[in-house]
């Protein structure tokens, strides 16, 4: 199948795991470029693809879409300023604090930790920030430092009067000496040669960009992060990576929602995690996902067992390669006009799972989340379709992208502490539990 070869170039290339973000979303990438291109014949496009650069160049552009604004997720940068104060600073006299950003979209991630440590009373001699991204587009955005309304999210937009200044049409203009505080390089977290030779950092923010990576990727990415990290060194994860395996010498650091993991040289006392990870209650956790689901109307078809009596299909996830249990994916077409507004679709979804058609709920969820890609509820309901196939894994990682979306969704959270217990992933499971706990406080 076609659309399955380009997913398969995409994935090869930069490590995208096409369910994260929805076929239909690359349909409509392929659609764009071919238009541009001028052709009408996908197999003329495919082959264009696999022999030129810089048109799979192109096709990354389009399927790669930034979702940052300065100081999201306010903390992870609290925890920096007050590490490097209380610790770095004290440890490392004399010496330039190296931070690198990864990826970095469009640069407010990386301008956030330079304000950040302006404001900590750092002076500009004191850091130097890398920040790194595939995009060549998002990377000339960066560079420029002109921003509109939808980079600044933050409750707290004071740093904006002190560090920007205001342009026509909405926009603000970066001032110099923090621009001058991050050095862009372009390049794949992917290619074997990325970032070779370059000095270990002393912090490292990777956010929210492994949960887009098929477990290769992740797996590639995470030994990345070890070689670029000093030992003490701190890593920075997002929300939804909280669960993501480390190796034994990450740390995670108390200090609450900055995601933060320490490397150190001795590993974890595992056995400390385990037993804390033990605690988990299981039975709670299913009675509040069955008084959620009565709460949120949650489709009414019988769930895959979660309890130690599954049967032998569900006691394990498919294996790498076993593509028996995903929904087929649809050959590329031009993507028609939706003849009624999108929340009807998710209605209609839910409809479709209560009376068991599965296939058909997957679809109108996919057509629903390309037209509204943030929708945690969507991706929730996703999930819990996949989940009743019996293909977990793809389950999993919509839940998982639901409370990326959203930190707090509920329903979401409980469908992956019990997803994460059942395979056997106690340490991932307690961490999760760990937010639910702070929801319910």
């Amino acid at each position: 199948m076609i659309q399955a070869a380009i997913e398969a170039l995409l994935r090869q290339k930069i490590g995208l795991d096409a369910l994260t973000i929805g076929s239909n979303t690359i349909t409509r990438a392929v659609n764009r470029r071919m238009a541009d291109c001028g052709l009408t014949d996908i197999n003329i496009y495919l082959a264009k693809l696999q022999t030129s650069p810089p048109e799979l160049e192109e096709l990354i552009e389009s399927v790669v879409i930034p979702e940052t604004w300065f100081f999201r997720d306010r903390e992870p940068f609290v925890f920096l300023s007050r590490h490097v104060l209380s610790e770095w600073l004290p440890k490392n006299p004399g010496k330039t604090l190296r931070v690198l950003s990864l990826p970095c979209s469009t640069g407010e991630e990386p301008y956030s930790i330079a304000i950040a440590l302006l404001e900590a009373g750092l002076n500009p001699s004191d850091f130097s920030i890398d920040a790194a991204d595939i995009s060549k587009v998002a990377l000339k955005k960066a560079a420029r430092g002109v921003y509109g309304k939808n980079s600044f999210r933050d409750k707290n937009l004071d740093f904006r009067d002190r560090y920007f200044t205001p342009l026509a049409g909405d926009l603000y203009q970066l001032n110099d000496s923090v621009r001058r505080k991050v050095n862009f390089i372009q390049g794949n977290i992917l290619d074997s040669y990325f970032l070779v030779g370059q000095i270990p950092y002393d912090a490292i923010f990777c956010r929210n960009v492994l949960i887009y990576f098929d477990s290769a990727g992740r797996s590639q990415t995470v030994q990345l992060l070890n070689r670029l990290l000093k030992p003490a060194g701190i890593l920075f994860l997002g929300h939804s990576e909280s669960g993501q395996k480390l190796p034994p010498q990450f740390v995670s650091v108390r200090h609450s929602l900055a995601f933060a993991y320490r490397k150190t040289e001795i590993p974890q006392n595992q056995g400390e995690v385990k037993q804390q990870a033990t605690n988990i209650n299981h039975s709670r956790l299913i009675r509040e996902l069955k008084r959620t689901e009565n709460r949120d109307k949650a489709p009414i078809w019988q769930w895959p067992s979660v309890s130690g009596k599954s049967s032998a299909s569900q006691e394990k996830y498919p294996r790498e390669g076993d593509n028996s249990q995903v929904l087929p994916i649809r050959t590329i077409a031009p993507t028609p006009a939706p003849a009624k507004p999108a929340s009807a679709d998710l209605d209609a979804a839910r409809r479709a799972a209560d009376r068991g058609q599965l296939q058909e709920a997957a679809k109108l969820c996919e057509t629903y989340l390309s037209q509204n890609p943030t929708n945690a509820d969507a991706y929730v309901l996703l999930g819990q379709v996949y989940q009743a196939t019996g293909d977990r894994q793809q389950a999993e990682q919509y839940f998982q992208k639901a409370t990326y979306l959203k930190p707090d969704h509920y329903q979401g959270l409980i469908h992956l502490a019990l997803l994460r217990e059942e395979r056997g992933d106690i340490a991932g499971a307690a961490i999760v539990r760990q937010r639910i706990q702070r929801i319910e406080k």
